[in-house]
C-alpha cells in the first residue's frame, strides 16, 4: 500500500501545474468561404482507455510490445512483471466498476517529477488489478472498428481533466470544470456557466442535450447547470432520433446514453456498440448527412489503464487517452495523430462557424481543421455492420436497473427490454428471442439456461443459476433482427482473467 505521504504528494499535484488563464482570447480568423458543416453531433460514452479499445488499431499509436506492468500482488515498486490482457468470448466487460476518482487515478499513472507521469501502477493499490489492464479487441465493438477504419480515429485525444464523468463533460461543453474534480455537485456555485449552448444563442445558433433516460431522473443533476435552467435545451434520444430522420437536427446535438448503453462497467460492450450504429445509421440516412460531423467520444478513461502519457496543459492536469471517432463525408480518412481533447469539438465548431473561444483554455485546443478536406471528393456514408431497429437491454426488472449481479448457487432472474433507437420501449416487439451463452472456457452452460425466451409487449423474463465462478456472456436474438448483449459476472473480482 502507498504511504501516506505519497498519496498527498500525488493527490496534491495539481499546485505543481501551471493554470489557464479564465479570460476569453481573441475569435478564431474568419472562414475564407462558407463551411459546409451545417451540423455537429457529439456522441458521448463512457469510461474506456484508448489502450482498452483500440490497443491494436493498424496505424494508432497502440500498445507497444513487450508491455509489463507491476504484478498486484507484488509490492509497490517491484519489477513490472504482467502484461495487458485481451478479453476472451464470455467476457464482454470486467467486474462491476473500476476506480476512476481523482486520487485514485493520480496515483494509477504514478506522476514522478521531472519525468511526468510513468503510467505504470494502475493494477496496483487503489486501482483494479488486472481488470484495469484487460483491452478488448475489435471482435466486440464491431461498429466502432468500423468507423475508425472508414473515416478517421484520434489516438492522441486526452480527457480534459483528471476526474470522472461529471467534471470531463463539464470541461466537454464548457472548457471549464468549476473546480468540481471529484463528481460532487456544488449547490453554492455562482460562477457563471458560459457554456457553448450560451455562445451558440448568443450567434443565433441552436444546440440541444438529447439524454437516454426520463428526464425526470435529471431533476436535481449536473443537467440543470449545463443547459438552461427551464430544461428546454434538453431532450431524449427518440427526440433525437426523430429530429435527424426528418432533417431537423440543431446546429450542435450532444447525445447521451441511458442505462446499459453507456459502456461502463458492468455494461457489457455490445449494446453501446450497437447503439451507436444505429444514431450515425439515422444520420447517414438524413437530409443532413452531407452537412454533418458526428464525434463519437468517451467522457474518460474510467480507471483502463492507457500507456500514453498526457501532456501537462491545464490546472488540473489532462487525463489518459480516450477513443473519438470522426464521421463525415469531409474527414480525411485514417488516423489523426495531433493532440486534442473533446475540448477540440467546441474549437472545431468555433472555427467552421466563426465564434469566439469560451476561455484560453478552449483557444488552446487544436481546432480539428487539419483532420478535414473540404475540397475532397465526399465520402460515402456509412453502412454500419450492426445498427437493429431494435436492441434488448437486459434488466434487473425495470427499464432503469442493471442486469442481476448473480450469487453462486442462487437463482437470478433477468428481463429483457426491446428498445427503439431512441432507447424507449418499443411495446410492438413481440415473439421469440433465442438466447446463447459463451461460459468461461471448460465450464458448461448452466443446466436450466433457457435456448428461448417469448417478447411481449417489448418484455421478456428468464431465470437461471450459476453454479461455477466466472464470466459469462449472453446474446439475445430476437423478431426483425433485434439483438442485445450481457456479461454476467459470477463471483469475479479485479484480478479475475479472461479464460484463454
Amino acid at each position: 500500500m502507498m504511504a501516506a505521504g505519497s498519496i498527498a504528494a500525488l493527490v496534491g499535484l495539481t499546485t505543481q501545474i501551471a493554470s489557464a488563464a479564465p479570460t476569453p482570447a481573441a475569435a478564431p480568423a474568419a472562414q475564407t468561404s462558407a463551411s459546409p458543416i451545417k451540423h455537429v453531433v457529439e456522441i458521448m460514452l463512457e469510461n474506456h482507455s484508448f489502450d482498452n479499445l483500440f490497443g491494436n488499431f493498424p496505424g494508432a499509436d497502440g500498445i507497444p510490445s513487450g508491455t509489463s506492468l507491476q504484478n498486484p500482488n507484488a509490492t509497490y515498486h517491484s519489477a513490472p512483471d504482467v502484461s495487458p490482457v485481451w478479453a476472451s468470448p464470455n467476457e464482454g466487460d470486467v467486474y462491476s466498476g473500476i476506480a476512476n476518482g481523482r486520487a485514485a487515478e493520480q496515483m494509477m499513472m504514478d506522476y514522478e517529477p521531472h519525468k511526468g507521469y510513468l503510467m505504470d501502477h494502475y493494477t496496483m493499490f487503489p486501482g483494479e488489478g488486472m481488470a484495469s489492464i484487460t483491452e478488448f479487441g475489435p471482435e466486440f465493438t464491431p461498429n466502432q472498428q468500423y468507423l475508425a477504419s472508414h473515416y478517421a480515429l484520434e489516438d492522441h485525444n486526452f480527457q480534459p481533466v483528471i476526474a470522472p464523468t461529471q467534471p470531463n463533460v463539464m470541461y466537454a461543453l464548457n472548457a471549464d470544470g468549476h473546480d468540481w474534480m471529484y463528481n460532487d455537485l456544488n449547490p453554492n456555485d455562482t460562477k457563471p456557466w458560459n457554456s457553448i449552448f450560451d455562445e451558440l444563442a448568443a450567434h443565433n445558433r441552436t444546440g440541444k442535450v438529447y439524454y437516454g433516460v426520463p428526464r425526470t431522473h435529471l431533476t436535481g443533476t449536473i443537467w440543470e447547470k449545463i443547459v438552461p435552467p427551464d430544461l428546454t435545451d434538453l431532450s431524449t434520444t427518440d427526440q433525437f432520433i426523430s429530429d435527424a430522420s426528418s432533417g431537423n437536427l440543431p446546429d450542435f446535438s450532444f447525445v447521451r446514453p441511458g442505462v446499459d448503453y453507456s459502456g461502463e462497467p458492468e455494461e457489457d460492450l455490445g449494446n453501446p456498440d450497437a447503439w451507436i450504429g444505429q444514431l450515425v445509421d439515422t444520420v447517414a440516412k438524413s437530409p443532413d448527412w452531407n452537412s454533418t460531423a458526428i464525434f463519437v467520444t468517451y467522457d474518460e478513461g474510467g480507471g483502463f489503464w492507457d500507456h500514453v502519457a498526457p501532456p501537462m496543459n491545464n490546472q488540473y492536469g489532462y487525463g489518459s487517452r480516450t477513443p473519438t471517432m470522426i464521421v463525415s463525408p469531409y474527414v480525411r480518412e485514417g488516423v489523426f495523430h495531433p493532440e486534442t481533447t473533446n475540448m477540440s469539438i467546441l474549437s472545431f465548431m468555433q472555427k467552421q462557424w466563426d465564434m469566439p473561444p469560451l476561455n484560453n483554455l478552449n483557444a488552446k485546443q487544436n481546432d480539428l481543421s487539419d483532420a478535414f478536406d473540404f475540397d475532397q471528393a465526399p465520402l460515402p456514408a456509412p453502412q454500419m455492420p450492426v445498427a437493429p431497429a431494435d436492441t434488448l437491454a437486459f434488466r434487473g426488472g425495470t427499464d432503469t436497473s442493471h442486469a442481476p449481479i448473480p450469487k453462486l448457487n442462487s437463482k437470478a432472474t433477468f428481463y429483457l427490454e426491446a428498445n427503439g433507437s431512441g432507447l424507449s420501449l418499443d411495446s410492438a416487439a413481440n415473439g421469440p428471442v433465442t438466447l446463447t451463452i459463451t461460459p468461461p472456457r471448460g465450464v458448461a452452460v448452466p443446466a436450466n439456461f433457457p435456448s428461448t425466451v417469448n417478447l411481449t409487449d417489448g418484455w421478456a423474463s428468464f431465470v437461471t443459476t450459476f453454479t461455477q465462478a466466472g464470466y459469462y456472456r449472453i446474446k439475445a436474438e430476437g423478431p426483425n433482427g433485434s439483438v442485445g448483449w450481457q456479461t454476467v459476472d459470477v463471483g469475479v473480482n479485479a484480478n479475475t482473467l479472461p479464460t484463454p
